[in-house]
């Protein structure tokens, strides 16, 4: 609005009308206080206030206008009667008693009286608070927008449906291999387009003008002539007849997840091929509800014959044979612990088929993920009918325990005959009938330990292996073996300090079996001289016991298998030291059916700790 200088002042009266009766915010101020003279409803309203302003200045009628341009600009055009317009100015006002942030297109108009001299400035406001909140939201809405779109990777694309014409973003060009300052036309991205997959983006064009969806995967090729997948996403705006007019949406290049899902897809045929040819099954539990996805195979190792919902608790503990139940659930719930088991699962357990009650033997390995707190979310694994290798297993075992026991009766003649022999030689004199019969002694002690070995293998591995426990010291036993190591270690030092007695309840023959295989390997594997250390730890319901030399030590990969049936340590430092393999297997077996648990902590050359722990 363009006001001309007030060359003379009118009937004041008149004039103070023409201001009530304005359609838009005036007010009137005399001199250089800035007094309100007048002001019509609309500016009041504006300003938060009612008629007791008029005759005020107007900085004590807005005092909330101390610190901001308004006054001064005021005063500016009083004093020089040059005209101030001011467009969507900002201002902070006062309406019940709140302050609101303002906007207002105004305009400061200098008053003069009869005699030509300033005498008051003219204001005239117009509020466009919601014109402009409304345009900075949209522009935040759209700035939000393009970062969001930055982020992650998103072109953006405006088609005008009647011309034809096309408005991009930067990223939209670089998704079709070209530069980010390229301008392409509709015509030219769709010859971007592999030819084979231009009739899935005519059909999906087609069908967005019907639906106003536009969606469609498809493949590019560059201008390099490398292949890259894109996925357009899209929407049509119609008028008011329904009549498209522009379609808008967005484009994202997929490359690398197409790539990503055909490996997965290939990965996933290559697994499926594999667990046919090998007769695998798998199974997928829910840990939540403990629900079971089992495969065909699966479901026929189980002897399950319908398609029926599996269980974990209903359906595989009650699949398996007695027997078997608690050692497995144990396992998995092992498993379910990462500190103890890092997730892994692996164990031989028999099922009877649930619909044909045939008996099989299975090996299951699984393993189980965690989340970032270590708390378990899925368990998946596969098994394997190993029934025949079991049956073959057994039958060995048979012969062996057969074959040893046979074994044992001349064996026990023939130490007989040569104790004899060596008492008639200490009265001889004759050293060299002496030394050779204290080393086929020797040679029988070996041959007898080898064969009661196998025979515990073979109970074990039938489940004949039982415990018989009675309450003991441990003090007393592991003097007692020291004692009767002492003869085979005269070259070692075997350090054991005995304190208040330590009871516990168990199987007193197998675990002297277990700590006398721990001094044997200590006095195998280290040098002459050295220190054996045993020492025997209370707590508040266990015992441990610890046997530490310092050998020739053990790999870290070694240690993951050391325990395995008949696993021997292979390597150069190994060579010429005898055995099977099956001592610290027996012995972890022990350690099992007492419910404790057995380790080593070593590293190569420098020697090696064999610990267990058993309940008291």
């Amino acid at each position: 609005m363009k006001l001309k200088k007030v060359s003379q002042v009118a009937d004041q009266q008149s004039f103070n009308d023409i201001i009530a009766q304005a359609p838009v915010a005036m007010s009137l101020l005399r001199g250089y206080d800035l007094v309100i003279e007048s002001a019509n409803g609309i500016m009041l309203e504006v300003w938060g206030k009612d008629k007791r302003i008029i005759n005020q200045p107007l900085a004590d009628a807005l005092p909330e206008l101390k610190g901001q341009p308004f006054i001064s600009l005021l005063h500016d055009v009083y004093h020089t009667g040059v005209p101030h317009r001011g467009h969507e100015a900002m201002v902070y006002l006062v309406r019940n008693h709140i302050t609101e942030t303002c906007y207002f297109n105004f305009v400061y108009q200098p008053v003069t009286d009869a005699a030509g001299k300033i005498s008051g400035v003219m204001v005239v406001a117009t509020e466009v608070t919601d014109q402009v909140n409304s345009r900075r939201k949209s522009e935040d809405a759209e700035e939000r927008m393009r970062l969001a779109a930055e982020a992650t990777g998103l072109g953006t694309w405006d088609l005008d449906l009647q011309t034809g014409n096309i408005i991009h973003s930067p990223r939209l060009a670089e998704i079709f291999g070209r530069k980010s300052n390229a301008v392409i036309g509709h015509q030219e991205l769709r010859n971007i387009i592999h030819p084979q997959d231009l009739p899935v983006i005519i059909k999906a064009f087609d069908k967005a003008l019907q639906t106003g969806i536009y969606f469609y995967e498809a493949r590019v090729i560059w201008p390099d002539g490398t292949l890259h997948w894109i996925r357009t996403t899209g929407k049509v705006l119609y008028n008011e007849d329904h009549v498209p007019l522009r379609m808008l949406g967005t484009l994202i290049d997929i490359t690398e997840q197409k790539q990503i899902l055909d490996k997965l897809q290939k990965s996933e045929e290559n697994l499926r091929l594999a667990t046919q040819a090998a007769e695998l099954g798998t199974f997928d539990m829910d840990l939540i509800n403990r629900n079971l996805i089992w495969d065909k195979r699966c479901r026929e190792l189980f002897g399950i014959t319908t398609e029926v919902p599996v269980n974990y608790d209903k359906t595989f503990l009650t699949g398996l044979h007695p027997d078997d139940r608690e050692k497995t659930d144990n396992a998995v719930n092992r498993a379910f612990n990462k500190e103890l088991s890092n997730g892994e699962y692996d164990v031989e357990y028999r099922t009877i088929g649930i619909d044909d009650k045939k008996l099989r033997w299975i090996r299951a390995k699984g393993k189980v993920l965690f989340n970032d707190n270590d708390v378990p979310l899925r368990f998946i694994g596969t098994v394997l009918d190993i029934t025949e290798n079991k049956i073959n297993e057994i039958k060995k075992n048979d012969f062996i325990a057969m074959a040893s026991h046979e074994l044992k009766t001349p064996l026990t003649s023939l130490k007989a005959y040569i104790q004899l022999l060596l008492a008639k030689a200490g009265s001889t004199g004759d050293t060299f009938l002496l030394n050779a019969l204290q080393k086929s002694e020797k040679q029988i002690n070996k041959m007898t330990k080898l064969i009661y070995g196998f025979l515990d293998l073979s109970k074990l591995e039938t489940g004949k292996l039982q415990l018989i426990r009675e309450r003991f010291d441990m003090n007393a036993l592991i003097e007692e073996i020291v004692a009767d190591n002492l003869p085979i270690a005269q070259s070692h030092h075997i350090i054991f300090e005995a304190r208040q007695p330590v009871y516990v309840n168990a199987d007193r023959e197998k675990i002297g079996r277990v700590i006398n295989n721990f001094i044997n390997n200590a006095i195998k594997y280290s040098p002459k001289t050295t220190d054996i250390n045993i020492s025997l730890d209370m707590g508040s319901d266990y015992v441990k016991l610890l046997v530490k030399d310092k050998g020739i030590g053990i790999k870290i990969k070694d240690q993951q298998n050391i325990f395995e049936r008949f696993y021997r340590v292979e390597d150069a430092s190994t060579i010429g030291f005898s055995g099977f393999g099956i001592g610290l297997y027996l012995s972890a077996e022990i350690i099992e059916l007492h419910k404790g648990s057995i380790g080593v902590n070593s590293s190569k050359g420098n020697g090696a700790e064999f610990y267990f722990t058993i309940p008291v």
